[in-house]
């Protein structure tokens, strides 16, 4: 596996390709911070969402929601930086 995120920069040809198949940012920028990196011939890295990556997010997002749903109607006192208390 790779290091993931590398400074990346569009080039005209991605646009070009991105325009044509209706390839928004946020999809771009999912499979960026979700996919598997590889190697690519040519020296050049290849990022892929596959069936794995996929379920991963799903369940990520369900475990996110189970959580988003009791932290709803929370409140956290702070002050001077610190937190006092916690309450719902």
């Amino acid at each position: 596996m790779m290091d993931r995120r590398p400074k990346m920069n569009k080039t005209k040809h991605l646009v070009k390709r991105q325009c044509q198949r209706g390839i928004s940012d946020y999809l771009l920028n999912i499979i960026e911070e979700n996919g598997k990196y590889l190697r690519a011939p040519g020296g050049a890295i290849k990022i892929h969402l596959g069936n794995q990556e996929y379920q991963n997010i799903v369940h990520k997002t369900k475990r996110f929601l189970q959580v988003l749903d009791k932290a709803r109607g929370g409140t956290i006192i702070i002050h001077d930086g610190d937190m006092l208390t916690v309450y719902k």
